[in-house]
């Protein structure tokens, strides 16, 4: 074919040939006789080498094209420039180290934008634009880096994080859309973080947990945002009540419009039930598992075959071979801030005829002031459901 420079995409370009093979479109093309130094911006005509560039192209007529470029390697002409040797660049046609033109790429990031990675996978192949879904998200997840602006958070997501675990907490802010750390605050408390949200008023969205603490803070200190969940979170809570309703099934789950018509102390004591009959069937789990295994130890089978046959661990079944009855489990002595800590306390009470939390807060707060209703409610909950259990006990 006649070499044409009219067609060539970018200046300083000449097409060579236009091929068709079984599969694509083939376009050869090479570069100028001279080029810029990216460096010091100054034109060389002095060759060092060539080398060949593949580009991938919009697709013609439903077939890939392929480009294949002959660019030339030339060596620099001012002294003072620290790059000696210096590639040709193609900016109108393709970004340095790219293996798809500027035009392919925009289309890329516009369908991943749009559609997402597989789907935008399946649908780009059926036009003739053959791209993995990584190279999809990858292209997106670029192009938020390149276009946003530092100094600006379109979308921020907050969430705890401890200097020390279960001592000290801090509150860090990402920047979701470029995923990096923002900034790492010295405390977790609505007030800091209402005073950083006011110093970006720039911010669009939210990402939180569905704690009431960073809720608060987003409120004061960003109104014009838009506060939501992210995902990591949504999914714990939903694993949560999946396990709740697994592990004790008492009925379905409600819709959201039910349960704001449930008073609040009787959705404290429906979850502290939840929680009491989780840990008796967990613990009645354990004691089955133990008498297998030990019937199995009993009759002669030896330890990696019981491990093998009950899908746990080699450790475990040597461990609870030698017990003769299963120990309860290790509990740590109650902290302050903790249910437990008021259960000797309140359980006097209790006894006594105070079986209600407007009674028996006056008494926890006595000795901690902070005791809040949501914690004496969950002791209250552990009482009831132990006299309960021994009225029913006692009866039969």
């Amino acid at each position: 074919m006649k070499m044409s420079a009219q067609w060539a995409p970018a200046p300083n370009l000449t097409i060579l040939t236009v091929e068709r093979n079984e599969t694509s479109w083939a376009v050869s093309l090479r570069g100028g006789d001279h080029a810029i130094c990216p460096v010091c911006q100054v034109r060389s005509r002095s060759r060092h080498s060539s080398y060949r560039r593949k580009l991938r192209d919009l697709p013609a007529q439903g077939t890939p094209v392929e480009v294949q470029a002959q660019m030339t390697r030339w060596r620099r002409r001012n002294d003072r420039c620290e790059r000696r040797i210096f590639a040709e660049r193609i900016p109108g046609l393709a970004a340095p180290f790219a293996r798809r033109t500027t035009r392919l790429a925009g289309i890329v990031r516009l369908f991943g934008h749009s559609a997402g990675g597989r789907p935008s996978e399946r649908l780009m192949a059926r036009l003739g634009m053959l791209v993995g879904h990584c190279t999809i998200l990858r292209e997106v997840k670029r192009s938020a880096q390149t276009d946003a602006n530092a100094a600006l958070v379109r979308v921020a997501g907050i969430d705890d994080w401890a200097w020390k675990k279960g001592m000290n907490y801090a509150t860090v802010i990402v920047d979701l859309e470029r995923r990096q750390v923002v900034d790492v605050l010295p405390d977790r408390s609505a007030a800091s973080t209402a005073e950083w949200l006011r110093r970006h008023r720039e911010i669009e969205v939210i990402g939180r947990d569905r704690a009431g603490l960073y809720a608060e803070g987003a409120r004061v200190g960003a109104p014009q945002a838009r506060q939501v969940a992210d995902r990591f979170h949504l999914l714990q809570n939903f694993r949560e009540a999946v396990e709740r309703q697994l592990t004790y099934p008492a009925g379905p789950v409600r819709r959201s419009s039910d349960a704001a018509l449930e008073k609040p102390h009787s959705r404290r004591v429906s979850q502290g039930a939840h929680r009491h009959f989780a840990e008796r069937a967990a613990r009645a789990a354990q004691l089955a598992k133990f008498a297998e295994i030990k019937a199995l130890y009993e009759n002669g089978e030896s330890i990696t075959a019981i491990a093998r046959a009950l899908g746990l661990g080699r450790r475990r079944v040597e461990r609870w071979s030698r017990f003769i009855v299963l120990p309860e489990r290790n509990a740590m002595e109650p902290k302050a801030c903790t249910p437990a800590h008021f259960e000797a306390l309140l359980s006097r009470r209790f006894t006594d005829g105070a079986t209600s939390v407007r009674l028996l807060r006056p008494t926890a707060r006595l000795y901690r002031r902070d005791a809040t209703r949501s914690c004496v409610a969950s002791i209250v909950v552990v009482f009831s459901l132990r006299s309960s259990c021994g009225n029913s006990c006692t009866k039969n």
